[in-house]
């Protein structure tokens, strides 16, 4: 199949993030260590009006800000770069703590007709942790709304098209700019009957629990108004 593929045997694939795969899958990091940028996020008061960012108050790498309504989802997101693929597995916002920053991989932009971005699994169901209740279709469906802030004042609402689990022991994400939305939600775990009208595809992927070393992958992608609240 075309486009985002999960293929078992990883001498036969080229890893996009080795580390990631690897990492541990549930990451504890002591408050006093975080540095909090929320602040530099103002919520409107008013829900008719977009949110407001202090985009000059925030590094430069902070390229894109994700925001999923309902859930504890609400960070920065970051480039990695093909010279540091993974430094943003350990290194937050502003090149400090331990716990990393969601990061859009190394092979990919917020221009590429696919976006993979990884963020933690936090202990304390932070950073990028309820991504992995997206496996639930109860909770999938209560929260496919994800809004992507973008430095240059663009804002994408996105919709959820679908939810796969991958076990990365046996498994490794890669990404094929070609990808066919259609032969990959056919593929998924868990899929729902939305038809996609960008050429845009975006997976959100963080640790979770179905084995030792599982991930779950969020697809989302740009649709007409569906009525979906």
């Amino acid at each position: 199949m075309k486009g985002f593929k999960k293929i078992s045997g990883a001498l036969s694939v080229v890893l996009l993030s080795v580390a990631f795969a690897a990492s541990a899958t549930y990451l504890v990091a002591p408050e006093d260590e975080r540095v909090d940028i929320a602040e530099m996020v103002v919520a409107s008061e008013d829900d008719s009006q977009e949110r407001q960012i202090d985009w000059d108050a925030l590094p430069p790498e902070v390229i894109a800000w994700v925001e999923v309504p309902g859930t504890s989802i609400d960070e920065p997101i970051v480039q990695a770069t093909l010279d540091a693929p993974n430094a943003y597995l350990h290194m937050d916002a502003l090149g400090q703590g331990a716990y990393g920053t969601p990061y859009i991989d190394c092979e990919c932009t917020l221009e590429t007709p696919f976006v993979m971005i990884y963020g933690h699994h936090m202990s304390d169901g932070s950073v990028f942790a309820d991504f992995a209740s997206f496996v639930d279709e109860a909770y999938a469906l209560g929260h496919q709304k994800i809004f992507l802030y973008q430095r240059d004042g663009e804002t994408l609402e996105l919709r959820v098209l679908a939810v796969d689990v991958v076990n990365a022991s046996r498994e490794r994400l890669i990404t094929d700019q070609t990808y066919d939305l259609n032969s990959m939600a056919e593929k998924a775990d868990l899929r729902f009957n939305q038809t996609s009208t960008t050429s845009q595809l975006f997976a959100f992927a963080t640790c979770s629990y179905q084995t030792d070393n599982s991930r779950t992958v969020v697809y989302a992608s740009e649709f007409p108004d569906s009525g979906v609240q």
